[in-house]
């Protein structure tokens, strides 16, 4: 009998590899089979919900209003934007944001020095022209007075000739008193009509220059408080450039917006909701935040209109006006007041809670209870206010209706 082949080392390696990798295997199996099993808890059952009765509501007669609120600002009721009438630099800004002014005070002015030197010169030119004039008719008055009294000697010369009945002397007394008429006629027609010419071309080139100063100075129309200075004033919606000195300023363009505080108007933005709903000369409830308890009426005086015709406010392009009149909280330009609006009243009406209505698919109809019946019907609705809504049609006084 022959002897087994002996195993190679390369065999005895693989047997030694196989063995090394199933060894943690075996263990790892064998101590899952000795863990104790645990048991699974019984879940908690959870409460069976109990189905809560649905809430019920009963149409009744009432008074439903439309109301709605909107923002007014408080504002002077008369405004100034004052413009250059030409183009130009800025020469001086004497006023600034804040302060009160006089009426015909300089507020600001375009750099102009070789038109305020021919303006000098032209009112230099209308004294002498002037002068001239009151010294010829001041000459020609003494004159004329000289005359006059030559004049009448002659005819009480002419007179005492008369009396004596001297011919000769009466003679010689007519004549006298014939050159001294003629003397006054002469002084009296005696008119230089160049000096006066002199002094109305002196007064229009004056007035000429005065005007194209006063075209590029602004001045206040009345006492009140600038309220605004800068270039770009036309719009108000953004940084004010800040008047620097030689800045080009263009003409027509307000630079100085100035303003009487007092009396004031409330101002509302075109933009608010429901805007559309005013009317001219419709009264509404303002509500000062600091005197909630004193509520005023106001009136629509103004609705923004499609052209550009309305007066300049900066800040209120298109914008409602409303009338403060009476006694009211005090009022300060730039505030915030608050403006209630009943667009509607419908008294003796049917109402019903907003919560038994029900919108689905375009429809509005509501679940009335009819005994043990419960039926949808379509209804019409009108007002909306405050959680409660008008029925125009479909349902009656006391309808039990189910809510949503």
């Amino acid at each position: 009998m022959s002897a087994s082949p002996s195993k190679s080392p390369c065999a005895r390696f693989r047997t030694s590899y196989i063995l090394h990798l199933l060894l943690p295997l075996l263990a790892f199996a064998l101590a899952g089979c000795l863990t104790p099993v645990r048991a699974v808890p019984t879940p908690t059952p959870w409460p069976t919900p109990v189905p809560s009765e649905q809430k019920r509501y009963t149409v009744t007669r009432g008074t439903i209003e439309d109301r709605f609120k909107i923002i007014a600002e408080v504002a002077p009721l008369r405004w100034e934007p004052l413009a250059f009438a030409v183009d130009g630099k800025l020469g001086a800004v004497l006023v600034n944001e804040g302060e009160q002014a006089e009426e015909g005070q300089i507020l600001a002015e375009l750099i102009m020095p070789d038109l305020l030197e021919q303006l000098e010169q032209a009112r230099l030119d209308l004294s002498r022209a002037q002068s001239v004039l009151w010294v010829y008719e001041n000459e020609l008055t003494f004159d004329l007075e000289r005359a006059q009294l030559e004049a009448r000697r002659a005819e009480l010369l002419l007179q005492q000739a008369r009396d004596a009945g001297d011919t000769t002397e009466i003679a010689l007394q007519e004549v006298a008193l014939q050159i001294a008429q003629v003397n006054l006629r002469e002084i009296e027609s005696r008119v230089d009509p160049s000096l006066e010419q002199a002094v109305a071309r002196a007064k229009l080139a004056v007035a000429a220059l005065e005007r194209q100063v006063e075209e590029r100075r602004l001045r206040a129309p009345f006492t009140g408080q600038v309220v605004a200075v800068g270039i770009g004033l036309n719009s108000m919606r953004g940084p004010l450039e800040p008047p620097q000195r030689r800045a080009d300023v263009p003409a027509f363009s307000p630079f100085i917006v100035i303003v009487e505080p007092d009396p004031v108007e409330l101002i509302v933005s075109s933009q608010a909701a429901r805007v559309s709903d005013l009317v001219i000369g419709q009264e509404v409830t303002a509500i000062h935040r600091w005197a909630q308890d004193e509520p005023f009426p106001v009136h629509v005086t103004q609705l923004p209109t499609i052209s550009s015709g309305d007066r300049f406010i900066p800040g209120f392009p298109g914008s409602i006006h409303l009338s403060v009149e009476g006694e009211t909280p005090p009022l300060v330009a730039g505030e915030f007041i608050n403006i209630e609006v009943v667009a509607a009243v419908r008294d003796d009406t049917l109402l019903l809670p907003d919560a038994a209505v029900r919108r689905f698919g375009g429809r509005t109809f509501v679940v009335v209870q009819d005994g043990d019946r419960q039926r949808r019907i379509d209804i019409r609705t009108g007002l909306e206010s405050r959680g409660m809504v008008e029925v125009l049609e479909g349902l009656e006084e006391g309808d039990v209706i189910l809510g949503r």
